[in-house]
């Protein structure tokens, strides 16, 4: 990794990484359910500790079910970003700032509510943006999770960009694009659901 870098991922079991394919061109892959009672054993402290916030945030018998949420993202098919998560994205976006690059971000699930419904959000996904807007290289938010697909460019001038799934795709379409990288811009080529958008920096 580049002098002074960030560390190429937080401690623990946590996912994210990150990685510069180009000068001045920085990816950061987010772990969405770093927090999350999927995939991990009961008596582990992570699950503990995500089961104990899900129950705080969605008192229905059914954890999958936002029904009467005040924040209707706290389901079991979602997750969250860990405060150690955070911390190092912070850190790899300070060293991105310092060093003038820009930086696409993604991570599985979306995390600005005018890019989704507000049930498929990450459940701090707050806390994800607000270290997003502290710095001013990020460019772009990558995410799926929602079938469906969603678009806005944030108050930052942050692209988020939600893909369609292809669980949703008829057999004789497709759900894909490529990305094209610029000084100035993006362009995601579609195919099938998949739309073209250019998104400028």
């Amino acid at each position: 990794r580049p002098a002074g870098a960030a560390a190429l991922s937080p401690a623990g079991d946590c996912q994210a990484y990150h990685f510069s394919p180009a000068a001045r061109f920085r990816v950061v892959v987010l772990d969405a359910y770093d927090l999350s009672i999927l995939g991990r054993q009961p008596d582990s402290p992570r699950y503990q500790e995500s089961l104990q916030l899900l129950r705080e945030k969605n008192p229905n018998d059914n954890l999958n079910s936002p029904t009467g949420l005040k924040e209707p993202q706290f389901v079991e098919f979602n997750g969250g970003f860990s405060q150690a998560q955070l911390d190092w994205f912070n850190e790899v976006l300070k060293f991105s700032d310092e060093n003038q690059e820009k930086v696409v971000v993604m991570g599985h699930l979306p995390i600005h509510p005018d890019a989704s419904d507000g049930v498929c959000l990450a459940w701090n996904y707050k806390d994800a943006l607000s270290v997003i807007h502290s710095h001013q290289c990020v460019v772009c938010f990558f995410a799926g999770h929602l079938h469906d697909g969603g678009y806005c460019l944030d108050s930052h001038g942050v692209h988020h960009l939600t893909l369609e799934g292809i669980i949703e795709t008829p057999p004789d379409s497709n759900a894909f694009g490529t990305v094209y990288v610029y000084e100035d811009k993006m362009i995601l080529k579609g195919r099938g659901r998949i739309s073209d958008i250019v998104m400028h920096f």
